[in-house]
């Protein structure tokens, strides 16, 4: 069940990140802003939660559900900042690639060696990642490796594979909407710390939409909403040692972006800026080969 959950998470997400494309490049370019907005939708979409019982749980587990939400919005925050300072083929397939692997060291560390995922699903694990990498690749070269290339990747891939660890810990000790509750309230706590900073909140006053724009944003925004849900209740349903699993099926959101590129390229080939060559569209089937193989491993 964890399997399906996750994968139409992807499906969503894969949506989501063409509006986060056209807003970080567009209407909402500063990353601070775009997060904080971000963050105060996860705020009003968790006071829609509470007429379907919230509990409020011990003051730990809620301390531990509010840092997971301040580390989601750091990674969110240093993601956005790495797509409008390098190319988003640069910066997507880095942050699919190292998220997985930061996170199943985490919870190799951190859990017992009998709750870690099998051989098995190992094999599929490394084939997702290497199937992730490899569908969003233009090419590699030593600017790719580069340092200076990958350090807000990297940066958010250590935040995003926290959030999944604390998100875990916090859903084994507390029941599903009141762990998402927690999580949505710790964005906007996250979000109204930007208010803390002069410049940053004199940049978010300035930030003026336009109606149709403010539609398409709220429109994003839900259909992240139900991504989120989905990939977190993947979570909550999956056993510890799995959740690296969950996020290394990130690949199937490539996957479904390859599909919606293809499809737009042919529909209206000005609206997107990709390469739909034979040559180009080679090495991404062999990734989606590795996909499947690893989607395959993880169903038998």
């Amino acid at each position: 069940m964890w399997l399906v959950a996750a994968i139409l998470a992807y499906f969503f997400l894969a949506i989501v990140s063409l509006f986060d494309r056209y807003f970080l490049v567009g209407p909402i370019s500063n990353p601070k802003v775009y997060t904080f907005y971000i963050g105060v939708s996860g705020f009003l979409f968790c006071l829609l939660l509470i007429p379907f019982g919230i509990s409020l749980p011990a003051v730990g587990i809620i301390f531990l559900g509010l840092i997971a939400g301040l580390t989601r919005m750091l990674g969110t925050l240093f993601l956005t900042i790495s797509i409008t300072k390098s190319e988003i083929s640069r910066v997507v397939p880095a942050v699919g690639a190292l998220q997985p692997i930061f996170s199943f060291f985490l919870f190799f560390l951190f859990l017992p060696q009998s709750r870690i995922i099998s051989s098995f699903q190992l094999l599929a694990f490394i084939l997702l990642v290497f199937g992730s990498v490899l569908i969003s690749v233009k090419k590699f070269d030593k600017e790719f490796f580069s340092l200076q290339a990958l350090k807000y990747p990297v940066i958010a891939s250590l935040f995003y594979s926290l959030t999944f660890f604390l998100i875990k810990n916090l859903f084994m000790k507390t029941d599903f909407l009141s762990g998402i509750f927690l999580i949505l309230l710790g964005n906007g706590i996250a979000a109204l710390l930007f208010f803390l900073f002069p410049k940053d909140r004199e940049i978010i006053f300035n930030q003026k939409l336009s109606r149709k724009i403010s539609g398409f944003f709220i429109l994003g925004q839900v259909l992240g909403g139900l991504a989120l849900l989905l990939q977190y209740y993947a979570v909550f349903l999956a056993e510890p040692g799995q959740v690296p699993l969950v996020n290394a099926l990130e690949g199937t959101r490539y996957v479904f972006l390859l599909f919606f590129v293809f499809l737009l390229a042919g529909w209206k080939p000005q609206l997107l800026k990709e390469e739909v060559s034979r040559e180009a569209f080679l090495p991404k089937i062999l990734a989606v080969l590795l996909i499947a193989g690893g989607m395959a491993l993880l169903i038998l």
